[in-house]
């Protein structure tokens, strides 16, 4: 496999987050915010550039951290940093996170994205036959369906398609005057269904995301329990960059399921899940 490609930027979005703001009274601190959201990111930029990868994704994740919303050229620069550095777990991360509806990645960001993911798909592949670990199956179209449909934006359009329906089915006097009464009753018909559909859809994914939320492995090598607690008898390990399913929580420690229906405990901080920024180190300012 060839090299990771790399994608810099002069400017990070957190700039454009900071001139959007719509009211006077927080331009100015906002603006001040995204200065030092830049600086981190132009630091993460030189140090890629003078081959300090490591200070690299220092910065890139203090960039993280106090950036107001999600960026998908940073989440992209976080993971093909640590595919760089071999750390396939949070290379996975990052890369999926730059993928998610809310980064709104740019059509070559998510191709870089995209390509870059499957280098580390196929290398967490080997590593798993390797070592003899469990690794998830490979996403299908239906994981991405199952993905987009949890979007808010999904919700808001079922909602506005009820909301419109509803307004049309009031109206439909007064407009029947203008627009055969055939055509708006379609229309209402079309609207309801993807209330209907699209609700039920995007409804079902928010739920399962809540009851069992999607993690990441990011330790090298996972070793599931049979129970809370490192005393406890390894059943299997899993490799870095699986997807699994969060079923359960204990004190610093989650009861976890693989898309096979293998389940076990695992340490809290071997795994992430997508909303999870870094953490700042303990003693930093």
């Amino acid at each position: 496999m060839g090299p990771l490609p790399w994608r810099q930027v002069g400017r990070s979005p957190a700039r454009r987050l900071a001139w959007t703001a719509g009211l006077l009274a927080l331009l100015v601190s906002t603006t001040a915010r995204a200065d030092v959201v830049d600086d981190a990111f132009a630091r993460g930029n030189e140090a890629v550039a003078a081959g300090d990868l490591q200070a690299a994704v220092r910065h890139y994740e203090e960039a993280e951290r106090l950036l107001p919303g999600r960026s998908a050229v940073l989440s992209f620069n976080l993971g093909t940093t640590y595919a760089q550095l071999g750390e396939l777990g949070l290379a996975t991360h990052h890369l999926r996170r730059a993928l998610q509806a809310q980064a709104r990645a740019s059509a070559d960001v998510s191709e870089s994205a995209q390509r870059n993911l499957g280098i580390v798909r196929a290398r967490a592949e080997v590593s798993a036959a390797a070592n003899a670990a469990q690794i998830d199956r490979p996403e299908t179209w239906r994981d991405a369906l199952f993905a987009a449909v949890g979007a808010p934006e999904f919700g808001w359009l079922a909602l506005g398609s009820g909301w419109l329906a509803l307004a049309l089915w009031l109206l439909r006097g007064r407009l029947g005057r203008r627009a055969p009464v055939g055509v708006i009753t379609s229309v209402i018909g079309v609207l309801v269904a993807i209330y209907l559909v699209v609700g039920a859809l995007h409804g079902y994914a928010v739920r399962s995301e809540a009851e069992a939320p999607q993690a990441t492995v990011i330790a090298a090598k996972l070793e599931v329990r049979e129970g809370p607690g490192s005393h406890r008898k390894v059943m299997f390990v899993v490799q870095g960059g699986s997807r699994v399913r969060v079923v359960d929580r204990g004190a610093g420690w989650l009861r976890i399921r693989l898309p096979d229906g293998l389940e076990g405990w695992a340490p809290q901080s071997d795994l992430r899940t997508s909303t999870e920024v870094p953490r700042r180190p303990q003693g930093s300012g």
